[in-house]
């Protein structure tokens, strides 16, 4: 075999087992011979090829270019040519191949290559690259890109809304440039950390701004790393938050302004309790005694009017401090399980008689058998002052009714009277202090702030309060609860303990009153006088008190708050302090009606708190039951 036959042999062979496109075409450009290929990655069959012009098969906006490239006329200058163009395949679609084209004679020999792929990538990195400058470039932050010597490489047109400095004043210079000093340690090491952990890098420091001043920046920045993953800088995005950060401060000093006048709001509201209790325990005190002592009904009658008058005072007073204590946050809360029928008939005892004064109806249809989750004293304050309030707004002959209803896993109670009805565009002045809605030019008596302090001690346990009403059928206000999800036995409370006529009388006892007012002495001197038997020592100073009980060693010590020379607090540690005066049991006796005092006291180990105005019909009980003594039962008060 000749070396001729050979090489067409070796030729036919490469022809057709190409994985290349291979093909010969005349002149005119119509397909002479295809190999295979052209069927594997085009689709074409040989016979679909031969004798047509590669023209049919060239994408329309590629025609032009490559048809110039096979102009008769100009010929093909170069003896190999080489062309990029898309080429249509069977199903219409279209793939980029390369060609190498060479004419020999009258014949063009062209091989192809199928480079989709490598074009679809680059035209894919073209537009991440194009939309990564987009970005960068439309970035409101400032964005730069730092090498690994922390010099800045590029730098965002953005970044002179952060720094003020512009791109060109920027590239080029050390990134710790625009750092303060104080943090340029603290920058280093978050770089640090970035580099050998590619954790994201955030952090807060002061950058210097165009006009020499130091503004609050924030950043966050991701290392570059290069084939192997060591670093070789990072890009850095930063913001000016100097406005967010002096709000924050501003929030933050607000906040402890508002704590420290909330706390100055209680010690007010400590001291005014006392300044105000304290003349009207005398006001209250002295009447009630006027009442033991007078036997004439237009005297009895007139002491009448200063004691409805001085409670009504107290339980403004009361209310008043009880209001304050919800707007600022400071009441005591204690959330227990509630049994709801329990608390309705102990609340619907408390205004029967008011009701039946009234001739109105209580009637109770409640049939709550499940438990709340309440503060039970809260709860009980709240119901019996929408009861009372349906009582007083209501006629004779009408009536109130309470009911009950589970909605969802709440307990809503419902009290609704047969009053004059609230017309929908005044629900709301209900609950703003002060404002009665004109009833006080109805002779209607009231405050004004019942319904204002119920809302907020029920909001303060985790319920609500809500009206329904309109003019002449009547108001339903309701009380809504979270129902309680466990079946724990509900605290019995201790039972109120009373004076026995079975109780054995001392011959005698010892009480100590510990207190700087001079009037609310005589009014205790006074009230003694109804128990002879007891010896009542009084002392104007704390210290002095302290003196008087390690002499006497008294059964009884009664103290005051708020003394001049010694705190009633320091008087009491001295008292518990010494083993002569330990185990005597110490009754407060204070206008300061304060939970946090209350609290302080009854923490300490005294007996009991009572509150200016005195109750003297509580204070013989609590008296008598102290000193285990039973005159009471046989004495008129």
């Amino acid at each position: 075999m000749s070396n001729g036959d050979a090489e067409s042999i070796n030729f036919e062979q490469f022809f057709w087992s190409s994985s290349d496109l291979m093909s010969i075409l005349d002149l005119a450009g119509d397909f002479v011979l295809v190999n295979a290929a052209f069927q594997s990655i085009l689709g074409w069959e040989r016979e679909e090829l031969i004798g047509r012009s590669y023209r049919s098969f060239i994408h329309p906006d590629d025609l032009e270019r490559v048809s110039a490239a096979f102009d008769s006329e100009n010929g093909i200058t170069p003896s190999v040519i080489e062309l990029e163009f898309r080429e249509r395949c069977r199903d219409d679609s279209y793939r980029w191949m390369k060609w190498t084209v060479r004419r020999d004679g009258d014949l063009y020999y062209a091989v192809g290559h199928d480079i989709t792929l490598r074009k679809e990538t680059i035209e894919a990195l073209a537009v991440s690259l194009e939309k990564s400058r987009a970005i960068f470039d439309a970035a409101v932050d400032s964005i730069i890109v730092i090498d690994k010597n922390l010099k800045v490489v590029e730098a965002s047109p953005s970044n002179d809304s952060t720094f003020a400095f512009s791109r060109e004043e920027t590239e080029g210079r050390g990134a710790l440039d625009f750092v303060h000093p104080d943090d340029q340690g603290m920058i280093l090491e978050v770089l640090e950390r970035g580099f050998a952990n590619d954790e994201v890098m955030q952090v807060r420091f002061r950058g210097l701004h165009t006009d020499g001043r130091w503004v609050m920046i924030e950043s966050r920045g991701r290392a570059l790393r290069d084939a192997q993953g060591n670093p070789t800088g990072a890009v850095i995005i930063s913001r000016d938050i100097s406005e967010t950060v002096e709000a924050q401060r501003a929030l933050e000093q607000a906040k402890i302004e508002a704590e420290e006048a909330n706390v100055a709001k209680s010690e007010f509201m400590s001291r005014m309790s006392h300044e105000l209790r304290t003349p009207l325990n005398s006001v209250l005190g002295f009447a009630q005694i006027l009442q033991m002592e007078l036997t004439g009904a237009d005297e009895l009658e007139m002491i009448g009017y200063i004691v409805k008058s001085g409670g009504f005072l107290l339980e403004l007073i009361n209310e008043v401090l009880d209001i304050s204590r919800v707007e600022s946050g400071s009441i005591a809360v204690s959330l227990e399980l509630v049994s709801v029928d329990e608390l309705v008939r102990e609340s619907l005892d408390v205004v029967a008689s008011d009701a039946a004064a009234a001739g109105v109806e209580l009637i109770d249809l409640c049939a709550a058998t499940r438990p709340v989750r309440a503060d039970p004293l809260h709860l009980k304050q709240s119901l019996v002052n929408l009861l009372s309030n349906a009582i007083k707004y209501n006629h004779a002959g009408g009536s109130v009714t309470l009911t009950s209803e589970e909605v969802a896993d709440r307990l809503r109670l419902r009290v609704t009277d047969t009053g004059p009805g609230v017309a929908p565009q005044l629900h709301e002045r209900l609950f703003a202090p002060f404002d009665r809605l004109d009833a006080e030019s109805k002779g209607i008596e009231g405050t004004g702030l019942g319904l204002a302090l119920s809302r907020g001690l029920m909001e303060a346990i985790g319920g609500s309060l809500g009206v329904e009403s309109a003019p002449g059928v009547g108001s339903t206000f309701w009380l809504e609860l979270p129902l309680a999800t466990t079946s724990t036995n509900f605290a019995t409370t201790d039972p109120v303990v009373t004076a026995s006529s079975d109780t054995n009388v001392e011959a005698s006892a010892t009480v100590l009153y510990i207190e700087d007012n001079i009037g609310n002495v005589r009014l205790m001197e006074r009230l003694f006088a109804h128990r002879p038997h007891i010896r009542l020592i009084t002392s104007l100073q704390g210290s002095v008190g302290v003196e008087l009980a390690q002499q006497h060693r008294p059964d009884l010590i009664v103290l005051d708050v708020h003394m001049p020379d010694l705190s009633g607090y320091e008087v009491f540690q001295r008292l518990l302090g010494d083993e002569r005066t330990a185990s005597i049991p110490v009754i407060m006796l204070s206008a300061d009606a304060s939970l946090e005092q209350i609290q302080r006291f009854t923490d300490a180990g005294a007996r009991d708190y009572l509150t200016k105005p005195l109750d003297l019909q509580n204070f013989l009980a609590q008296l008598d039951f102290y000193l285990q003594t039973n005159e009471a039962s046989t004495d008129p008060v």
